[in-house]
Formats: structure tokens, C-alpha cells, sequence
């Protein structure tokens, strides 16, 4: 379906450098985060771990037990320093 909205500058900018970044068409941007947005996962819905709230305890993790093996995420504390003991 075609429609036509009216979009701020500054945002259809963003927009266009996101879809180029990413390689896809500005069709393919909209429509993702339209569909996000109606099921509920857009950016700044709860955060994952709030629904394990109240459903255990932390007694038993071990201070190595970090939640994040296997994750191949963005660095997120890239800038971040850690004393290392060793």
C-alpha cells in the first residue's frame, strides 16, 4: 500500500543514514520498525531480564557466572577499565 506522512527533517535524515548503514532500502527500515513497534519489541520496551523478576535467586552464582557466554553483541563498555589480577 502506498500512503504519504509528513516526516522531520532531522528524522528522515537519521532515518536515510541508518537504512545505508545497514544496506537496505528505506522501504525496508519504515516497515521493520513499524512492525517492531506494533508487536511490542520496539527500543525502550521493558528490558528482557525484568520478566525474571521474582522468579529465582542469586545465591548460587558464582561471581564468574556473568549471564553474557556466547554473546557476540556490540562492546558496549569498550571504554570501560578493569583492574585484571592477574
Amino acid at each position: 500500500m502506498r500512503t504519504t506522512i509528513d516526516l522531520p527533517d532531522k528524522l528522515m535524515k537519521e532515518a536515510k543514514k541508518k537504512a545505508i548503514e545497514e544496506g537496505i532500502t528505506l522501504k525496508e527500515l519504515f516497515t521493520r520498525t513499524l512492525e517492531k513497534e506494533l508487536s511490542g519489541s520496539a527500543t525502550g520496551q521493558k528490558a528482557p531480564w525484568k520478566k525474571l523478576h521474582g522468579k529465582g535467586s542469586a545465591e548460587a552464582l558464582l561471581p564468574d557466572d556473568s549471564g553474557f557466554e556466547g554473546y557476540s553483541g556490540p562492546d558496549w563498555n569498550h571504554a570501560m577499565q578493569v583492574n585484571d589480577p592477574s
